[in-house]
């Protein structure tokens, strides 16, 4: 097992009471389970510097108002990896939202999130929303 971490960071992107979620392509690892836009850092590489880099790369948008929100590591046993979740909340952005590396994007309503086969690193968060113990309104 890696002892260290990987630094992953997620945006969720909130626009009229939506959040956007991304399908994974069929080619990639973890093939068409549904996410949130984000990725790894670089080294030496602030989260807040990746979640920018990340939803640019990905939608071709830059975010103009972000929060922190909350962070946790996961570990894919499977895999033999470890991941530090970092995830920001995303509420101002500018320019329309362009699809550049997903196989779909969909807005859907907050309560929603549990009807999708999303990666299991992102189960802890989506609870946390769904349960109200993390506020993204």
């Amino acid at each position: 097992m890696r002892s260290k971490a990987i630094n992953v960071v997620g945006g969720l992107i909130l626009h009229k009471n939506k959040i956007l979620i991304c399908q994974r392509t069929q080619d990639c690892d973890h093939p068409l389970k549904w996410e949130f836009p984000g990725g790894k850092t670089f080294v030496d590489e602030s989260t807040e510097n990746a979640l920018i880099r990340e939803i640019k790369e990905e939608l071709k948008i830059n975010i103009l108002e972000f929060k922190f929100l909350y962070d946790y590591i996961f570990e894919y046993k499977t895999l033999n990896k470890k991941i530090h979740l970092y995830f920001y909340l995303i509420t101002k952005f500018d320019n329309d939202i362009i699809n550049t590396i997903h196989e779909k994007l969909k807005w859907i309503e907050i309560q929603e999130l549990s009807n999708y086969d999303f990666l299991e690193g992102d189960y802890e968060i989506i609870q946390k929303i769904i349960n109200n113990d993390i506020t993204i309104y």
